[in-house]
């Protein structure tokens, strides 16, 4: 949810009210873009290796997590109007969000065999729709600079921790893994 919400709202931060030129914005999403598809790839060589654990890896992406929701907290306080630095900020989050999309997804669609078209569908549509409530309330409080936005989207990040936190919690769960 929180891509989704700054993928929304950066045309309008960048081009209006930061003055990226339509030519050099694509440079700023395109490498979120990368950074998501490397880590993707680096991750599943990671799969791969003999000493690979997936609690292990959702502890750590819990620490990319809550190294990205400080590192954006404290640009959104800072009221940054640098394109640069407000990109480099989304970064960790894009690097720490692979690691539990990449193990829970699959996950879930196995909790019930019989029905992963309609668990995907579920997802998704609720993905879709936490997606869309944040985008509006990230129009809603607007400002014309990233501090509302930061704001709104490190709310976001820090629910997500909180409930990667306590799936990790939940044994059942974790024996399945």
């Amino acid at each position: 949810v929180p891509y989704w919400i700054f993928v929304g709202i950066s045309p309008l931060l960048y081009m209006r009210d930061l003055g990226v030129g339509l030519a050099h914005f694509g440079y700023y999403q395109g490498v979120l873009a990368l950074v998501f598809a490397s880590g993707s790839i680096v991750y599943g060589l990671i799969i791969r290796s003999s000493d690979y654990n997936q609690e292990k890896m959702l502890y750590v992406s819990i620490q990319i997590l809550a190294i990205s929701l400080i590192i954006i907290i404290l640009v959104a306080v800072l009221d940054s109007f640098n394109p640069l630095l407000i990109t480099l900020a989304f970064l960790p989050f894009i690097v720490g969000q692979i690691i539990p999309s990449t193990i829970l997804y699959p996950l879930c669609l196995n909790f019930m065999p019989q029905a992963k078209g309609r668990v995907s569908a579920i997802i998704q549509g609720g993905r879709l729709i936490f997606a869309a409530l944040g985008l509006q309330i990230a129009g809603y409080f607007y400002q014309g600079s990233f501090q509302n936005v930061g704001i709104i989207i490190s709310s976001f990040i820090f629910i997500a921790v909180i409930t990667l936190f306590f799936v990790m919690q939940n044994r059942e769960l974790m024996k399945a893994m």
